[in-house]
C-alpha cells in the first residue's frame, strides 16, 4: 500500500506525538493496533478514517496573547490577543494532541471513528475552541 504524502505526514506526527520516553517502536505497535482496531469496525480502510477524522478536526485559527510587558499603553487593563493562520503541519499536530486530549488511549479507536462521523467528544472540544476565538473579537487586533 503505498502513502501518499499527506498520509505519510499525518503517520510520523502521530508516531512522535505517541513517542514516550525515545521509544518509537511502541509507538508504531500502538499506531498499527490502532489502524487493525478501526479497520475490524469499519471494515473500511483505517487510513481514509484517520485522515478524515484529522480533516474534521483541523483548526484554521490561534490566538496568541500579547504579555503585559511588550503593550505600549499601560493604561488598559484588559488582555491583549492576535490571530494567527496555522500551517499545515501545527493543523494536523494541533488535531491529534486533541484527539489524545479527550480520549484515553484504550477509547481512541472509538473516537476517532465518531470524529470521522463528526460526532464525538474532539468535535464538540473544536466548536467551544471557536467560540472562545469569537467571545474574544473585542480584544483581537489584526
Amino acid at each position: 500500500m503505498e502513502l501518499n504524502f499527506e498520509e505519510y505526514k499525518v503517520k510520523k506526527l502521530f508516531i512522535n506525538i505517541l513517542l514516550k520516553k525515545g521509544k518509537k517502536i511502541n509507538s508504531e505497535i500502538i499506531l498499527k493496533k490502532i489502524l487493525i482496531n478501526i479497520k475490524k469496525k469499519t471494515k473500511q480502510k483505517p487510513i481514509f478514517i484517520l485522515m478524515k477524522c484529522i480533516n474534521n478536526l483541523l483548526p484554521k485559527l490561534k490566538t496568541i496573547g500579547l504579555p503585559k510587558k511588550k503593550r505600549f499603553t499601560k493604561k488598559k487593563n484588559k488582555n491583549l490577543f492576535f490571530l494567527m493562520f496555522l500551517n499545515l503541519d501545527k493543523q494536523i499536530k494541533t488535531s491529534i494532541n486533541w484527539l489524545f486530549l479527550n480520549s484515553k488511549l484504550e477509547n481512541i479507536v472509538n473516537e476517532i471513528i465518531q470524529t470521522s462521523q463528526n460526532k464525538g467528544k474532539t468535535v464538540n472540544y473544536k466548536k467551544e475552541y471557536y467560540k472562545d476565538i469569537k467571545k474574544l473579537k473585542f480584544n483581537l487586533y489584526f
